[in-house]
């Protein structure tokens, strides 16, 4: 597909399996650290800039891509409490129980569309990444399998096979969770970002719509990006 003069768009996907467990912190609790119930769209250009080798939080090369996210494999929720020094210059010695929801082994589909050359670089940077992948905190490691570009092929479907933003379709007859996922940071660069913009979206292995939207096939899977 032509799209903005001759640039040839093409459309990534990468599965990522998660071997033991991760989290994605909610950014609201203290001492209860909730998770997202998949990488928010700013964790997964995190992964891509660390495979291509920028420095951290380095996202700018990335801004013309659009990140998607599909989950294959629900992880099983489990809570775990950890001991830690609380940051209070008067005293040192300040403990508190911490407690961290985790996901145990969950797999993931990360989408990209962007121009060929980009996501093409993308691909053979995942497949041999300048840094060790981790999805997460920073010791959680990610395997990533089947990646592959393909062309951009639209049609119509009333069936999507990855996380939909809620402003776009309603589900119907289907079960799913509503997350409210960072998607980018605010501001023109690092050391100049303002926040973060959020989005809420449904969260299910597969979602059945209440009208049609168009969607990319992409290895046999239609995705809304």
């Amino acid at each position: 597909m032509i799209e903005g003069g001759d640039t040839v768009l093409k459309v990534l996907y990468a599965q990522l399996e998660i071997p033991f467990w991760c989290s994605f912190r909610v950014p609201y609790g203290v001492n209860m650290h909730f998770t997202y119930p998949v990488p928010p769209l700013t964790t997964l250009a995190g992964l891509v800039a660390a495979a291509l080798g920028y420095p951290a939080d380095f996202l700018e090369p990335l801004a013309g891509l659009v990140f998607g996210v599909g989950l294959e494999r629900e992880g099983r929720l489990i809570e775990t409490y950890t001991r830690i020094i609380k940051r209070d210059y008067r005293d040192q010695s300040l403990r508190t129980l911490l407690c961290r929801q985790k996901l145990l082994q969950p797999v993931f589909g990360l989408y990209i569309k962007g121009p060929e050359p980009e996501v093409a670089k993308i691909g053979a940077a995942l497949r041999d990444p300048f840094f060790p992948l981790f999805l997460g905190e920073s010791d959680d490691p990610v395997e990533i399998r089947q990646i592959g570009v393909y062309p951009l092929k639209e049609e119509p479907s009333s069936v999507v096979d990855n996380c939909l933003p809620v402003d776009v379709a309603l589900p119907v007859e289907t079960e799913c969770q509503v997350a409210n996922l960072p998607v980018r940071f605010t501001g023109k660069k690092r050391g100049q970002w303002t926040g973060v913009e959020y989005q809420s979206y449904y969260v299910a292995p597969r979602l059945q719509l209440d009208r049609e939207v168009p969607a990319a096939l992409v290895g046999g899977r239609r995705v809304y990006l």
